[in-house]
This record gives C-alpha cells, sequence and structure tokens, in this order.
C-alpha cells in the first residue's frame, strides 16, 4: 500500500517529465502515468469509492493535470499538485453522491407505458408491480448510473455535452457510465420476467 509520503518523485524527475510534456513528447505522458497512477489510485480508494467512481476521479484527475499543466508554478512538486487534485475532485464526487435523486413516477412513466388505456384489473396490478419493480431497481443504482438515467429519459435529444455539463461528467465517461447502468438492470432479479 502506497503511502502519501510517496507523492513526490526523485528530485528532477517531474521536472524533467514536465518538461518533456510541454515539448510534446507523449512519452513523457506515459512515463508520468507509470509514476503517478498508483497514488492516485490509492487515493481514490481511501475515499471508498465504488470502482467506477474512482476510476472518473482518476480520469479527471488526468485531465485537470492536461489543462494545466503548463501553469504549474513549480513542475518538482507535481505529485503533491496532482494528489491534491485527486483528494479535491474524490471530496467534490462524495459530495454531489449525497445529494438524493428522488424517482418519480412520471419518470417511471416515461420507462413503462403507466397512462394505458386498459380496463383489465390484472393488467394495471401487473404494470403497477413492474413500475414498483423497475423503481426498486433504478433507486438501488450508484448515485451517478441513476442521475445519468434519469436524465436521459427526461430529455432524449440532449447531446453527450449538455449531459456533461448538466451532471458534471467528462463526456468520455457518459456511455461507460449509461451501459454499465443498464448493464446492472438487466441482472437485477426483480426484473426478471415471469416465464
Amino acid at each position: 500500500m502506497q503511502s502519501e509520503g510517496a507523492e513526490s518523485a526523485p528530485a528532477g524527475k517531474s521536472v524533467e517529465l514536465v518538461s518533456r510534456i510541454r515539448a510534446g513528447d507523449e512519452s513523457g505522458w506515459r512515463d508520468m502515468s507509470d509514476q503517478y497512477a498508483p497514488l492516485l489510485r490509492w487515493i481514490a480508494r481511501h475515499y471508498r469509492l465504488s470502482p467506477e467512481d474512482a476510476d472518473d476521479v482518476v480520469q479527471l484527475t488526468w485531465l485537470r493535470c492536461l489543462e494545466h499543466i503548463d501553469q504549474l508554478a513549480d513542475p518538482d512538486r507535481l505529485g503533491g499538485w496532482l494528489a491534491t487534485t485527486c483528494r479535491r475532485e474524490c471530496i467534490r464526487l462524495a459530495t454531489k453522491s449525497r445529494r438524493e435523486l428522488p424517482l418519480s413516477e412520471p419518470d417511471l412513466a416515461l420507462l413503462i407505458d403507466a397512462g394505458r388505456d386498459d380496463s383489465d384489473p390484472y393488467v394495471k396490478v401487473a404494470a403497477r408491480d413492474q413500475r414498483d419493480r423497475l423503481h426498486h431497481a433504478i433507486s438501488a443504482l450508484p448515485e451517478r448510473q441513476k442521475a445519468l438515467l434519469i436524465e436521459l429519459l427526461r430529455q432524449e435529444s440532449q447531446s453527450y455535452l449538455d449531459l456533461s455539463q448538466r451532471l458534471g461528467l467528462p463526456v468520455g465517461s457518459i456511455g461507460p457510465t449509461r451501459r454499465r447502468a443498464v448493464t446492472r438492470l438487466r441482472l437485477d432479479p426483480r426484473l426478471e420476467r415471469a416465464s
């Protein structure tokens, strides 16, 4: 297990990495990732994030690094900068995840045709049961996946950029997050069809 004391690379190593990256040397990014990815993963796991959220936090940390690599005042402190950025992203995500997103009846109506004009009481009971099971299955999803599904249901024609801004997700993680949510729903025993 890596400790927080591992935030700094050998003297000069960080300066050399940042210089290579600023000069456009793509192998510098790979070397920096090899050097610091274990630390970033350790920090994300320390915040007890789900594996998917931990991956997103590490990805966001690298994105922040890409955005600010030219503004780093002290390249020798790259490890500390990455660790602090990763911690901030973890805290931001953990705080955001605590906000509950209620799943309302209109949200479910988008998934199930609840407004059917069906006078058969058995069909009505079956539809209500299906809505209840779907509600419980969606409510059990991780907050990030639940939020994305709800937004996709509410606004079918949204672009990934709009979703990214609305939910605070990286554009590149929207598809994988949606896929994970749908996979979880498909595997949820509450949604198995009766034979």
